[in-house]
């Protein structure tokens, strides 16, 4: 008898130690709140642009003075398919929402139950804001996509921010709050309401029209009333009032909390200022699809720094899931997490960028790597090509004139891609998705992996593109740091080197070179490349 109580003894210590040892793990993860506005490019954006009529947004600022600023994030050019993006972490021809309005079936496994299933259901979730994810519409969707709790609004806007329908429970009625502030408002409620880490997606309407005046106490641009007045108006009452949100969230919960803020598309045509007519919200020129980003709070060691990797608002999908504890191998779907960069670790970084658009039966998608972009109208196969680094406004269309040789190459490796991508998975994409069996290797689609844990090579993580080559040499490595890169001729004698690197990307000059065929060294720490390159 006294034995069996001391196993009971032995079997209920061990049941507490389990769960203070969950609990403790639990209370380690950190917060997460995803806060998205609703048409706000980078040309209203402090930290992008030095624009004539810029919103005072200290809150923002301050953001953006402790975390990163994100130069080159791609989103869709209208509302539903970024956000079905950053919730399916899917491109839209593989979730199937493509313009407005959009549907996002539940079969696609979202954030919320993601973060459910990654987690053992240790986080509390909610969405409050704007969903324009059902049509039609449906009070149940949010809900059924596995938030915890939803308030807010369906449809893709408001008529009146003063008058809305506000949507809790499944239930709908009029509320006459100022929307921007009965978001904040349940926000604080929300967060102050938990026990166990969250997950906050704050999605406000504004800036998106009805244009209008909000409340005095929440702007300080002076004399507003027309238009684009109004709309800096709009964006400065959104970082009022995230600023309240903050400052109710109790410090220690605050200490604990990763904020995402990032925009869903560019500015819309009758208010956008620095880029051509034309070039806003609804096109896939840079000011319909480029839109702000900032990452700043828990854990986020680069502070007051930019980055400016390649990132897609569907690689908030897989970067909140690793934030929250998981593992992925790259990433997930079309979703390359970006949280090494969030510590300055080694880490694969987009080649390239996509995003598309469906409108009256017109299909576009633009493709880009770190320098150049092409766009393409596929219902004509109509193209644009442009070389983001001389021209950001894109006003000089390259194939207005015969391309380069190194230029006509870019073109080509961005077509295949953009036809990787629409048609299948990309085997360039540093992620193991489709039926990969590691990382961009194995498969029905990929060259096979060289290694029996399914992981590629080392040296197969090492990118040396275009080639054949004219003048840049570009070298991506996914997980692995370059420390030096020696260039000989087909002698073998030694034409060029740079030593003492600890990068995971460089470009090469090889203007100096006349055409030949060259032999280009990598050395990384665990080992080295050799790869044969033509010179134009």
């Amino acid at each position: 008898m006294q034995i069996a109580q001391q196993l009971r003894l032995l079997f209920l210590t061990s049941l507490l130690l389990n769960i203070l040892l969950t609990a403790d793990a639990q209370n380690e993860r950190p917060n997460i709140l995803l806060v998205i506005t609703d048409d706000l490019g980078v040309d209203f954006s402090n930290g992008y642009h030095q624009a004539n009529l810029m919103p005072n947004t200290p809150t923002l600022d301050r953001l953006r003075a402790s975390g990163i600023t994100f130069e080159n994030v791609f989103a869709a050019p209208v509302c539903s398919p970024t956000r079905a993006a950053i919730l399916s972490g899917k491109y839209g021809v593989k979730n199937g929402v493509l313009g407005v309005p959009g549907h996002l079936d539940t079969s696609h496994v979202s954030l919320f139950k993601a973060l459910s299933n990654e987690t053992h259901g240790a986080y509390a979730d909610a969405l409050i804001g704007k969903w324009h994810l059902s049509s039609p519409v449906d009070p149940q969707h949010p809900l059924d996509h596995g938030a915890d709790d939803f308030m807010g609004v369906l449809r893709g806007a408001v008529n009146d921010y003063f008058l809305w329908s506000r949507t809790e429970d499944g239930q709908t009625v009029m509320d006459s709050s100022y929307v921007t502030s009965s978001f904040t408002d349940a926000s604080i409620d929300w967060i102050n309401a938990q026990t166990q880490p969250w997950f906050l997606w704050l999605a406000h309407v504004a800036p998106h029209s009805p244009f209008h005046t909000p409340p005095s106490n929440l702007y300080t641009i002076p004399n507003p009333g027309n238009n684009v007045r109004n709309y800096v108006a709009m964006v400065e009452s959104v970082d009022t009032e995230l600023d309240r949100l903050l400052k109710n969230i109790p410090e220690e919960v605050l200490e604990n909390t990763i904020i995402i803020f990032v925009g869903d598309n560019g500015t819309p045509g009758a208010i956008l200022q620095d880029y051509p007519t034309g070039h806003g919200k609804g096109s896939l020129y840079q000011g319909g699809i480029r839109v702000p980003m900032i990452v700043s709070g828990a854990g986020i060691e680069r502070q007051g720094e930019r980055e400016e990797a390649l990132v897609h608002v569907a690689d908030i999908y897989a970067t909140i899931l690793e934030l929250a504890g998981a593992e992925l191998p790259g990433g997930i779907h079309n979703s390359l997490s970006f949280e090494h960069l969030l510590k300055n670790e080694p880490g694969a970084s987009r080649d390239y960028n996509y995003s598309e658009h469906t409108n009256n039966g017109e299909n576009t998608f633009a493709i880009r790597n770190t320098r150049y972009k092409l766009i393409e109208f596929t219902s004509d196969g109509t193209q644009e090509f442009y070389d983001l680094l001389n021209d950001s406004l894109e006003t000089n269309d390259l194939l207005n004139a015969a391309l380069t040789a190194e230029q006509a190459d870019i073109k080509a490796d961005l077509e295949a891609e953009a036809a990787q991508i629409r048609t299948a998975w990309s085997c360039r994409d540093h992620i193991q998705n489709g039926d990969e069996e590691g990382i961009d290797c194995g498969g029905s689609l990929c060259a096979a992996c060289t290694t029996s844990s399914g992981e590629p090579a080392k040296e197969n993580q090492i990118r040396i593109f275009p080639n054949p080559a004219s003048n840049i040499l570009n070298i991506r490595s996914s997980d692995v740091f370059i420390r030096e890169v020696k260039i000989f001729d087909a002698m073998g004698r030694l034409l060029w080197e740079k030593k003492h690197l600890n990068t995971a990307s460089e470009q090469i000059e090889l203007g100096r070179f006349p055409q030949q065929v060259l032999f280009v060294e990598l050395r990384y720490d665990s080992g080295s490349k050799i790869e044969r390159i033509v010179k134009l």
